[in-house]
């Protein structure tokens, strides 16, 4: 092995390792790049596309710490970064916007990761109007074409967040049923063993530890279904 060759294998272990101590010991698969089990990244860092309300931005982690381990992992270059559209306090009908604009860029998008629904019934939309919007949506995206798959993610049960536990059959069913795979995450199985990962002072938005879970088990999807690696 070349020696440049032998300090590059070095750096990228070195890099993993630094990435699984962040996690509090948690191990977390770094790519599947050694196995060969995903082919080629066939997905650039600007197809990836974050839309959604505040708890995609509340802190920075939530997208920043996924980008971290795709580029330890080789997933995206080491200068290359995902496309953030989340907007704060966005109702279900906003964030179909977000993805409609990037959409209708020359960059076409490939993989959506996305939250979206709770602000909705904060304000105090029926939950059935909100699932109707995310059926449209799941119908827009398939229309175009270009998305490969879909990350949805539902915050927790919260007393400042109405209408959580109505919005999960209901939403978890529309994903199952779309057409482009949408792949589900539910919060609530994290917050259940895990409830100081919410915000002492805002009380209905994750902390910086519960932005690292979300992080971490957006990354899990990606890797056990081959998403943007």
């Amino acid at each position: 092995m070349a020696r440049s060759a032998a300090v590059g294998r070095i750096g990228w272990f070195l890099l993993a390792l630094a990435a699984i101590a962040g996690c509090g010991g948690k191990t977390i698969h770094l790519g599947n790049r050694l196995d060969g089990s995903c082919p080629d990244a066939q997905v650039a860092a600007n197809e990836v596309l974050w839309i959604g309300d505040s708890w995609i931005l509340v802190t920075p982690s939530v997208h920043t710490r996924v980008r971290d381990l795709a580029r330890v992992a080789g997933a995206i270059g080491p200068n290359d970064d995902y496309v953030i559209a989340a907007a704060a306090a966005t109702t279900m009908a906003a964030i179909a916007n977000q993805y409609a604009t990037r959409e209708a860029g020359a960059t076409k998008v490939k993989v959506l990761i996305m939250d979206g629904g709770t602000w909705d019934t904060i304000q105090g939309a029926p939950v059935n109007g909100v699932v109707t919007t995310f059926n449209e949506f799941l119908t827009e995206v398939a229309g175009d074409g270009t998305v490969q798959d879909i990350i949805y993610f539902l915050p927790p049960e919260i007393p400042l967040i109405p209408g959580v536990a109505a919005l999960r059959p209901l939403l978890m069913q529309a994903c199952g049923a779309s057409t482009v795979p949408c792949h589900f995450i539910d919060l609530q199985d994290i917050w259940s063993v895990h409830p100081e990962y919410t915000d002492a002072n805002l009380g209905f938005l994750p902390n910086e530890e519960g932005s690292r879970a979300i992080a971490d088990a957006i990354w899990g999807v990606m890797q056990q279904y081959c998403i943007a690696q």
